[in-house]
């Protein structure tokens, strides 16, 4: 009999299955079923042992801590969907634009003239200048890990130094089109530094995953749209 009385009243309150709405029982409390069970606990409570104010007062506090926390959670959830459609709204726009992008390959492209013959694109790309750098310089490698192209960076109080190379090779002949890998070297106060490279590249379109944009390169691999530095045109 007891447990049939405890079922009736859980059914009054609307927190327990019934033959009519079987299926449709609360998973979780909230709140407000948390009232509906203090009320009905102090409507039956034994006179002579009546509820301890301090737990009843502490329960209700736990419940408004769960409550406003939930909410906090709702809202934050929705600033950061907020966030990243405008975040892919702004990525989108960068669609066919060349920007300098953080990393260490560059794609060159090989540009077919009026005459039909072909003039290599080039390599564009920049490199952070560690503090107290003394000297700098930039290696480009083919697909097969060859040295193409060497250069000295200048180190002129600037942060960032831009490179360019125009993609012949040392006889002058045009470099084959295709990823090159860049490399830079530093020397710091006599010791060696490999400080990060940016390449230019071109966008050409735009992912969305659940860490926000991804930006894809053309013939490279994606980038955050956090990893553009600048964009060219």
């Amino acid at each position: 009999m007891a447990s049939s009385v405890t079922n009736d009243i859980y059914s009054d309150l609307g927190l327990a299955a019934t033959k009519s709405n079987k299926g449709e029982s609360k998973e979780n409390l909230d709140q407000t079923d948390f009232l509906k069970l203090l009320t009905k606990q102090m409507e039956n409570q034994d006179p002579m042992k009546p509820m301890d104010n301090t737990q009843m007062v502490a329960q209700m506090a736990q419940f408004s801590s769960l409550e406003g926390i939930t909410k906090l959670n709702e809202t934050v959830s929705g600033f950061e969907d907020s966030v990243q459609s405008n975040q892919v709204m702004q990525a989108s726009a960068l669609i066919g634009k060349a920007a300098m992008v953080k990393g260490d390959t560059a794609k060159m492209y090989s540009m077919e003239q009026a005459d039909g013959s072909s003039l290599p694109s080039g390599i564009l790309g920049a490199v952070d200048v560690p503090a107290g750098a003394s000297k700098m310089s930039v290696e480009i490698t083919n697909a097969n890990g060859q040295v193409v192209k060497t250069m000295d960076v200048p180190v002129n109080g600037e942060d960032r130094q831009s490179f360019s190379w125009d993609g012949r090779l040392a006889d002058g002949r045009p470099a084959p089109e295709g990823n090159y890998k860049v490399n830079a070297n530093a020397t710091v106060d006599g010791e060696g530094q490999a400080p990060q490279t940016y390449v230019g590249a071109v966008i050409s379109s735009v992912g969305v995953t659940k860490n926000g944009p991804e930006l894809n390169l053309d013939g490279l691999s994606a980038v955050k749209l956090s990893d553009i530095v600048e964009i060219i045109n």
